[in-house]
């Protein structure tokens, strides 16, 4: 899924967002179907990421989740050695039992498994988030004076970006074995069947080691792959993943991708969450700050994005777009947003159409004041409409925005609605709250684009 599918559904909500230079996976996509595509040639080539570092990272409060401030940043290539490497950082931490995040395209099979061990034998969480030190440019995923940086064994400032990162291959193995496996919506899980290459270990007289590529028989490598996906199966077993897993990831050649979907995700035990958020994130443009939900409706999962920007330095316009998924037609029911400077009302809804023909959206605003970029959470609920009408406010006294008679009178299909909790967890939201008060934002007064 690639940057353009970000640009589509952004779009929707009046967007533009902008992707840095060398990102290799979209931050969100749209469409749930899976999705096969030729590996990233950067996965499969010489220009392979360095060998995996971890290394300690820090930011603001919430910024690796609600209550997160510090974690594990795993970056680069899982390669022979990477878990020894693991083990040294988390004796050194001692007691501190932090989170664990990897950028990484894969590498050896083998050791991802290990690295999946040790978090468990560690009861350690994993998830998915490229760790961008401060100094380094977020718009280039490979600077060697960041890459540099990383392996000082510093503690370092950073920004955790779920927006443009990447697990794919073993990384996926290795994600697996930790005690609790938590994928923000939006991010991707990349697998493709496995292969295998064959070297000559040679050392010298001064013990230095040398490998050589080298070929063998069909058989014999037919035998040791086989071997592998034996290892790979009694793992998944041990760590109480679905055997899909396997099967999914072997049905897809070794050149190719193939990226999980949501549904599969639970099915095959990596997380079972029905309602999955994504970190806040920062949009230049507006300036905004952007948030994916993914959250399971009869079975399916369907995408919700938020967005939230800047009108003045008191007041932010909140726009909360749903996919509709197979109910058209929209839901003429009323949506309260209920923070801790009071309740409001969401505006009637207008439906935003995909140029692509993916399933519509459904897209309400309100006004809020800045505070609510203080608060931990907020919550966005169906409500009796009467009451809202009775109840509601928005900054400056003015009634709700939109024609809200319509929905008043209309049948309710409420039940069909969950409450939903928005953390205010993620770089974005600091980024907001400083951008806000510097200048005159171009917002439009208009309601969401209709058609893109």
């Amino acid at each position: 899924m690639t940057a353009r599918n970000v640009l589509l559904i952004a779009a929707a909500l009046g967007m533009a967002a902008a992707t840095p230079a060398g990102a290799q996976l979209g931050p969100v996509a749209p469409d749930i179907a899976p999705t096969t595509r030729a590996a990233a040639a950067d996965t499969r080539s010489k220009q392979l990421p360095p060998p995996i570092v971890f290394f300690v990272a820090r930011g603001d409060a919430n910024a690796c989740g609600p209550g997160c401030r510090e974690w594990i940043a795993a970056e680069g290539t899982i390669d022979p050695g990477a878990d020894d490497r693991l083990r040294a950082l988390l004796k050194k931490l001692g007691g501190r039992k932090l989170p664990i995040f990897f950028h990484s395209p894969g590498g050896a099979v083998p050791n991802g498994l290990a690295i999946g061990r040790v978090m468990r034998q560690h009861g350690l969480t994993a998830g998915v988030g490229w760790t961008v030190p401060a100094g380094c440019d977020p718009k280039q995923q490979r600077e060697p004076a960041c890459d540099k940086l990383k392996r000082s064994g510093r503690e370092l400032v950073a920004v955790l970006d779920t927006g443009h990162t990447m697990c794919n291959s073993s990384c996926v193995y290795a994600l697996v074995g930790a005690a609790v496996r938590e994928v923000g919506a939006g991010v991707q899980l990349g697998v493709h069947s496995s292969s295998i290459s064959f070297t000559l270990k040679r050392t010298d007289s001064q013990g230095h080691v040398t490998r050589t590529p080298t070929r063998v028989a069909p058989t014999v490598e037919r035998k040791a792959l086989e071997g592998g996906y034996e290892r790979i199966s009694a793992y998944l077993r041990e760590m109480g993943i679905s055997p899909g897993l396997l099967t999914a990831a072997r049905e897809v050649d070794s050149s190719k991708l193939h990226f999980l979907t949501r549904e599969q995700m639970v099915a095959f035990g990596i997380d079972r969450r029905n309602v999955v958020e994504g970190m806040w994130w920062f949009v230049e443009s507006g300036p905004s700050a952007v948030k994916l939900i993914e959250e399971n409706r009869a079975g399916v999962f369907r995408k919700d994005i938020l967005r939230l920007t800047c009108r003045n330095a008191s007041t932010l316009r909140l726009q909360y777009g749903r996919d509709l998924g197979a109910n058209a037609q929209g839901w003429p029911v009323l949506l309260r947003l209920t923070a801790g400077a009071g309740s409001f009302v969401l505006g009637s809804p207008v439906k935003a159409t995909q140029s692509d023909s993916r399933a519509p959206m459904e897209v309400r605003s309100v006004d809020l004041p800045l505070s609510v970029l203080g608060d931990a959470a907020f919550t966005i609920e169906p409500v009796d409409a009467v009451a809202a009408l009775a109840k509601s406010r928005v900054p400056g006294g003015s009634k709700p925005e939109g024609d809200l008679t319509a929905a008043a009178a209309a049948p309710s299909p409420a039940a069909q609605i969950i409450k939903v909790t928005v953390q205010s967890a993620g770089p974005g939201i600091g980024e907001l709250s400083r951008h806000c008060g510097d200048g005159p934002p171009s917002i439009s007064k208009g309601a969401p684009s209709e058609r893109i």
